[in-house]
Order: structure tokens, then sequence, then C-alpha cells
């Protein structure tokens, strides 16, 4: 028995949710179904694969996704599409998140990008998934559990972690989101928490605006996402009309809303010292993009191997500090409830 089913039953035992083993991917639950509930999505080779709807180089694939509604509610409820970070699902998405947003009233719909994949982490290697494969798992995660009868489908929010913490920022931008067909859903806000989207940024806020609120969170002590950079970076999508809020929390390593002890992850792949970014487009033979550039050595970058070359070259593997605030961590639930209900 691997160590998410582990928990799932775990989780069932105390409550929070009902197991209805699926025997084929599902395309919508209005039976009402919770537990493991497998879909269907894609595997893009890169994210102008994705951005530009190249399916020669794409594979569809079935992932899964564990959906836990509050013990007791009357009505539809809010609901949260939770992407992972480079660990994959890990037991906080039970212990922290699940437990406190079911007790707030919200449904929390986990979804695994990595175990269907044959994937166990990234947190060492990047390059074993596109972000855009994680993003279009996250749409079709939208489009499904927004058939459920007792979901508010106008109330469904991407919440994200580090690497996942890009996905829910990526998810606001109508560049992202078309490539999947949601039948209409669409997020109501994205909760980017500790995300790793700042330091090499696939920019579509030049020609796009975030389709609804974005909050991002952030850590004073975090040592693989730069809190720096994104703080910079936001005020310019803001900016551009964006509804976009941030909040620094203090003292806080990565992984602060964890039940972890302090301690490090060795050889984390990160791009801490990295600030590059560009426009996309979703132009097929639009090339790299619009005004790619490496703003840190003052280079323009014309081809996808200047890209490549640059990000190579300034994403790094080292330890990373890791470890759970109880202060900090009770400051964000309460943020991210007080966000999903505003």
């Amino acid at each position: 028995m691997n160590r998410s089913m582990k928990c799932l039953l775990v989780a069932a035992a105390l409550g929070f949710i009902g197991v209805h083993a699926n025997a084929a991917p599902l395309s919508d639950i209005a039976a009402g179904q919770t537990g493991r509930i497998e879909f269907n999505s894609i595997t893009p080779q890169s994210i102008w694969s994705y951005a530009r709807k190249n399916m020669t180089d794409t594979k569809s694939v079935t992932v899964w996704g564990d959906l836990l509604m509050p013990k007791s509610n009357s009505g539809k409820v809010p609901a949260v599409v939770y992407s992972h970070g480079s660990t994959g699902v890990t037991a906080h998405a039970l212990d922290v998140w699940a437990k406190e947003l079911n007790a707030a009233g919200v449904a929390v719909f986990i979804v695994d990008s990595y175990k269907p994949r044959g994937i166990s982490e990234t947190q060492t290697n990047q390059d074993q998934l596109s972000p855009g494969g994680q993003i279009a798992d996250t749409l079709n995660a939208l489009k499904l559990i927004a058939t459920h009868p007792k979901i508010d489908a106008t109330r469904i929010f991407n919440m994200g972690f580090s690497r996942g913490g890009s996905i829910a920022y990526y998810t606001a931008w109508p560049m992202y989101q078309r490539p999947v067909d949601t039948a209409g859903a669409k997020f109501a806000g994205h909760i980017a928490v500790y995300p790793g989207v700042c330091e090499i940024r696939y920019r579509a806020d030049a020609s796009d605006k975030a389709t609804a609120p974005i909050f991002m969170a952030l850590g004073t002590k975090d040592d693989i996402i730069n809190e720096s950079t994104c703080k910079t970076y936001m005020p310019e999508v803001a900016a551009n009309g964006n509804n976009v809020t941030v909040k620094s929390y203090q003292g806080a390593y990565h992984g602060w809303d964890t039940l972890n002890r302090f301690g490090y992850l060795q050889n984390s792949h990160g791009a801490y010292e990295c600030n590059m970014e560009l426009q996309m487009t979703d132009k097929p033979g639009g090339g790299v993009g619009m005004n790619a550039k490496d703003i840190k050595n003052g280079k323009a970058l014309t081809s996808y191997d200047d890209w490549n070359a640059a990000v190579k070259g300034c994403m790094q593997h080292k330890p990373m500090s890791y470890g759970g605030d109880d202060k900090q961590r009770a400051a964000l639930v309460s943020d991210v409830v007080e966000f999903i209900k505003k």
C-alpha cells in the first residue's frame, strides 16, 4: 500500500471523506463521488508545447486526485484544487490543508501529477515534468469537480505550494487556460504559496489579464524561493491591471505551513539565483517568446538554445532550509480561509 493511499484511508477513518473505488477515468462526478478519482489529462513536452496546443509531442495520461468533502454541510460548498510541490503529495496535504479547509466548510481535491506518470519527486530534478503537465491536470480537475452536486462551481479555487504555487499562478492566465476545455468552469481565485514562478518568469500579462484575484504568500527566510524577486515582479503585474495581493510571513522558511521539524532538503534543484523572463506567445512558430532576457546578466535571449542555456546556467542544486512554523502556519490558514470566503 503506497503512502498516498494510507493517508487517504486515515482521512476516511477520521470522517473527512468517503472512499469510492472508480474502475475508469471519469469525465463527471454528478453522482457525488468522493475519495480517489481518476480523470484524463495530457503530458506536454514543454510549456511552449502546452501553450501552443502542440499535440505532436504531447501524450494523453490518466491522473488522479483525492476529493475530501466537509464532514457536515448544507447546500453547496466552495472547493480548492490542491497543486502539490516538487516532493509530490505529502502528508501535510491531509494533515494541514484538508483538515483545516474541511473544518471551514471547504472541499479539497488533492491532485497527484507525479505518481500516475511514474515520478516520485522533482525536487532534485525539475526537468522530469513540464509545468504544462501540472497546469493541464489542474484545469482538468477544475472541469471535473465543477460537476459535483455538492460543490459550488462558481467558488472553486486553485491553491499550490512551491512548484505547485507556480501552477496556481499560471492557471490565472488565459494563455495557459485555453489549451484545456473546462466546459466554462473558471477558478474564482488563485492562492500561490511560496511559488517557484518569480525567478524564471514565463509571463502572459503583455496581452492577458488574470481572470480572478491572486494571493501570493512568501516566507522572509525562504532560501529556495526569492522573496525579493517576487516582490519586484508582482507590482509590475498589478500595474498591468491585475488583482494581486502579496503577503510576507516573518521568519518563515520554505514549507512553513507543514508540521515538519526544521531541517534541510539536500540537493534541491531551484532557481533562487535566476532573474529571467519572457512574454509567452501561444502562436505556433512564435519562437521562444517576446522580450526574452536574462536580467541578471543584462543579456537578450533570442532562441530556445539561448534560453535553455541560461536556465541551466542559473539553476542550482543546494540544501534548502525547510520546516513548519506554528504561528505563521496558523496565520496562513486564516488568510487562505478569508480569501476563499471573501
